[in-house]
């Protein structure tokens, strides 16, 4: 059984991972990087309440 939500869960997780750490590995502050990973994940559970809402 195929569950299409988790996977697009799982790719954004690890989206948001990969981010993370190029961003660290480049300089950036991990406060920053925090700050970043948030946003994204609010962005994300925005996106996924209104997909959520349409069905």
């Amino acid at each position: 059984m195929h569950h299409p939500q988790r996977r697009a869960d799982l790719v954004v997780f690890l989206a948001v991972l990969l981010t993370g750490v190029v961003l660290v590995l480049c300089g950036v502050r991990p406060e920053t990087v925090s700050t970043i990973a948030i946003g994204l994940s609010t962005l994300y559970a925005a996106w996924h309440r209104r997909d959520e809402d349409s069905k």
